[in-house]
């Protein structure tokens, strides 16, 4: 093996790699210099460009195949299965979490530090009767579906099902919006998300 230096995230994430078996002739050391995100965020970037490059590609080949309106159909579909999906997994990891508003600002934040990265939260309101929230950043499912030339033909936020899929699940009876502030050509975004009683 050669004198390279292995990437601390390397390191810190070896649980994943132990199991690899390179071949005999190959410099493992050289290769994962050369081919492992060296920091933890270029690592997070990367997988949040696959994660968009997935959500995008796919919906593309709907559309190819189904038509175009299949696109927005698909992409609601999956966001709402997928706030539902968080929802029930933070219900039943989190005993203590308690279906209600607070409970939704709380799986929002989750899903922002697990799966979003790109975006920030900025709390205006948050008690037990309503929630006010501006979600802020670059929305890589806006930054991918330009460049495949389908974002005319869904409706943003995309991510509004999500939220919605969160607060059915756990029965809440809620009036529920989310605008768009600003959402410019290079994808950075302001969306408003309010949750509240009825």
């Amino acid at each position: 093996m050669s004198q390279t230096q292995i990437p601390e995230t390397f390191m810190a994430l070896s649980d994943f790699r132990k199991n690899d078996i390179y071949h005999s002739e190959m410099d493992q050391e050289q290769i994962i210099s050369d081919f492992f995100p060296p920091t933890f965020t270029e690592l997070t970037q990367r997988l949040s460009d696959i994660t968009g490059a997935f959500y995008g590609g796919l919906l593309k080949h709907a559309g190819k195949f189904y038509g175009e309106a299949a696109i927005n159909e698909l992409s609601t579909a999956f966001m709402y299965d997928l706030g539902s999906r968080m929802a029930l997994r933070n219900l039943d990891t989190k005993p203590n979490l308690q279906p209600g508003i607070p409970a939704v600002a709380k799986i929002l934040i989750g899903a922002v530090f697990t799966s979003s990265p790109e975006y920030n939260f900025d709390f205006k309101e948050l008690n037990d009767h309503r929630v006010e929230v501006l979600i802020k950043g670059v929305d890589r499912y806006h930054r991918i579906t330009q460049s495949l030339q389908i974002a005319g033909l869904l409706k943003w936020p995309v991510i509004e099902p999500f939220i919605q899929g969160v607060c059915d699940t756990m029965g809440l009876d809620v009036l529920f919006e989310m605008n768009v502030l600003k959402l410019d050509p290079d994808s950075s975004c302001v969306y408003e998300v309010i949750v509240a009683e009825k």
